[in-house]
Formats: C-alpha cells, structure tokens, sequence
C-alpha cells in the first residue's frame, strides 16, 4: 500500500513539475554548492585537468541536466531503462550508502522539481580559469576532425530536501573506446562537500 501512495505522489508531483515554467536562474547560494561540488569531485578523484597543455584531459565548463524520470510499465509488463544519461527517481530513492538512507521519500517531490534546472549550467569563472576546459560543442568538432579528445562531462548536482546530500554523474569522454561512466554520491559535512560513495555506471 505504502509504495501505490508513494507512486501516486510521485505521478501528480511529476506532473504539476511539467507545468511549471523552467527555471531560468539557479538561486546564489545553490550555485555556491554546485561549485564546490565541482571543486570536491577534481581534488577528491584527483582529476588531472588543471594543465594548460593542450594534450592533458579536459574538463567541460558547461554541467549539464540531470533529467529524473518516474519509471512505467509497457503493455508487456517490462520497464524499459530511462533515456541515456538520465535517471529514473527508483533509483535515487531508498539507496542505503553506509549507515542511512541517502534520498528517502521526503526527497521525492524536490528531485524531480530540479528536472527544471537550466539544460546546462556554467561553472564559475574563478575555476574555470584554473582548469583546461573544454565544451561538448568544441569536443564533438574534433571528434568530427578526427583529432584527439579526452574531456570530462559533468551533471548538474542534485540535492536532498535539506540540500546536505548530492548525487551526481561524471562521464569520461575519450578517442577511441577508453570512455566510461560513474556516480557519485557527496555529503556535506561541516560545512564542506565530501565523496561518500561513488561506482562505475558504464564503459566502452
């Protein structure tokens, strides 16, 4: 019974979400914690994209959305994966990552209100200046040229109810098949952001 509610909630939630108006600004202190979020996953992960050569990893100066969806059922009774590069809210909810629940119920109706965050999202310039960065559209021209490319791509964070807890997606973007996929789960902690859990979600 508790999960027919649960689904109803997350169905009329969904919905009221597809009719607001998409957000066209991000709130200053959200953007503050998506930028330290950016900072916690390079330093953290020890991402090697602070040199300026041009043949070092990139990182991608535009995050983009993070689409959450609530998954239904086909006529065969099977359901089918959500969108590439997107996520279904079942799979954020209840996930036990050490001693609690990461996103529990309380969370759902905020998660998919962030499906109206801006479809890409800059980080700041202060950082910007200290990375090599790159954009998909620069990306996908060499790989177009056939010239060496080696970015990383980065989602927009998304947060708890409290917005103590974030989870977000890193992709590796690469020449040839070398590319690959994680998710990351980041909690903040006396005031600074820190990877809790975080595993792989794809290879090529």
């Amino acid at each position: 019974m508790k999960k027919i509610t649960l689904f109803l909630v997350l169905i009329i939630a969904f919905c009221s979400c597809q009719n607001k108006k998409a957000k066209t600004t991000i709130a200053n202190q959200e953007i503050k914690d998506i930028n330290e979020i950016v900072k916690t996953i390079i330093i953290q992960d020890s991402l090697d994209v602070f040199s300026k050569d041009k043949n070092s990893k990139m990182f991608c100066s535009e995050l983009r959305r993070l689409n959450i969806y609530i998954p239904e059922k086909r006529k065969d009774g099977l359901t089918p994966p959500p969108p590439p590069r997107d996520i279904y809210i079942t799979s954020l909810l209840n996930n036990q990552i050490g001693d609690e629940v990461f996103f529990s119920s309380k969370d759902s109706l905020y998660l998919l209100e962030q499906n109206s965050n801006p479809q890409q999202l800059k980080i700041e310039k202060e950082l910007i200046n200290k990375l090599n960065t790159t954009t998909v559209e620069n990306a996908l021209t060499k790989r177009k040229n056939s010239e060496l490319f080696r970015f990383y791509e980065m989602t927009i964070p998304v947060f708890s109810l409290d917005r103590q807890n974030a989870y977000v997606q890193l992709d590796y973007h690469c020449t040839g098949l070398c590319g690959s996929g994680r998710a990351i789960y980041l909690k903040k902690i006396n005031g600074n952001w820190k990877i809790i859990q975080n595993w792989q979600t794809w290879i090529s």
